[in-house]
């Protein structure tokens, strides 16, 4: 078994993702080569290769790139969403993409939760204050339990989310094509259109993959909807919100928000989302955690060795199809405006 490792350019990053123990793990599947390939480098690098580890960076693997991958029968990504790297081309040579979407999702929504707690209870703000004062004064605060709480997309952020919100018996609900009747009891939820959802929760949580279709698709129309003081959250992507369209209605004390992603990052300093106390700005740590990142390689590892045991007729955990791919959030680079 003939492996490629393409290291990201960030050796620091890729030494959390490739700790000793995942090298040891690896090595035991077969000759192991690893190094920084890009553009033609790669494509030349792949003649041989029988399976593709790649990270952030790794580019899209059209027919061009995969015109001298003669024996490639998987891809292992270490990142989440392969909407960029993935292609039909991958999917009709019969090529397994995998990727840590699974591990991310729940750390992302682990994050979401604590996200949550953190504006309900007012948190920074008592921090803050006790710091500079010595003891903060009592503030009105709120939790999460019995809370109605609108999820908008149903991938796996958000079935993780719902999973996780049943332990606050929250009211939950859900905007997505994707949600069905089916899933109602699983996910103890309830689909409604946007409207409904942005009119009727205490707690908006926004988990729509970025796409062309979902480029600013929330503004001041649905802002304008939310209840007095109710809570919007984004570990999505920046650019499916109106920033500006955010920034008035928080400043006008409509709503609150706990923003961990921007149109533009870093947020610039005169960004119009500054300066609010009704908006927490988080610089993009919603997930995953760093210490999940040897466990997302361990567990294409194990994905891998199930494979060379079994074949085709091996499950592959990680293993992300081209139907669920497409859907899955492009990087803002590449979402026409």
């Amino acid at each position: 078994m003939q492996i490629l490792v393409n290291c990201m350019a960030n050796a620091d990053n890729q030494n959390t993702f490739f700790t000793d123990r995942v090298k040891a793990e690896l090595a035991a599947c077969g000759d192991v080569r690893y190094g920084v390939f890009t553009g033609d480098e790669l494509r030349d690098a792949l003649a041989g290769v029988d399976v593709l580890f790649g990270g952030w960076g790794l580019p899209r693997l059209d027919q061009n790139m995969l015109s001298r991958a003669d024996k490639l029968k998987m891809v292992c990504y270490t990142g989440g969403s392969v909407a960029d790297q993935m292609t039909e081309t991958v999917a009709e040579r019969g090529i397994h993409m995998l990727s840590g979407n699974r591990l991310y999702a729940n750390s992302v929504a682990e994050g979401t939760i604590g996200y949550i707690l953190l504006a309900q209870r007012r948190l920074v703000k008592l921090i803050n204050e006790t710091a500079e004062q010595g003891w903060a004064p009592f503030y009105h605060s709120d939790g999460i339990r019995f809370k109605t709480v609108g999820i908008i997309g149903f991938g796996m952020i958000a079935k993780y989310l719902a999973k996780m919100l049943q332990a606050f018996e929250c009211r939950v609900l859900i905007c997505s094509d994707w949600f069905h009747p089916e899933d109602e009891a699983e996910y103890r939820a309830k689909k409604c259109d946007m409207e409904t959802l942005f009119r009727q929760s205490d707690i908006v949580t926004l988990h729509e993959s970025l796409r062309d279709d979902t480029y600013h698709m929330i503004d001041r129309r649905y802002f304008s909807l939310m209840k007095q003081d109710a809570l919007f959250v984004n570990t999505a992507r920046g650019p499916i919100i109106v920033e500006e369209d955010l920034a008035d209605a928080a400043k006008a004390g409509k709503i609150r928000a706990v923003l961990d992603v921007y149109e533009k990052e870093p947020l610039p300093m005169d960004s119009c989302l500054r300066g609010c106390e009704n908006i927490i700005l988080i610089p993009h740590r919603g997930g995953p955690t760093i210490d999940i990142r040897e466990h997302v390689t361990l567990a294409l590892i194990r994905d891998l060795k199930n494979y060379m045991e079994k074949g085709e007729d091996a499950v592959l955990e990680h293993e992300i199809l081209w139907e669920y791919a497409r859907h899955m959030t492009h990087s803002a680079a590449n979402i026409k405006k």
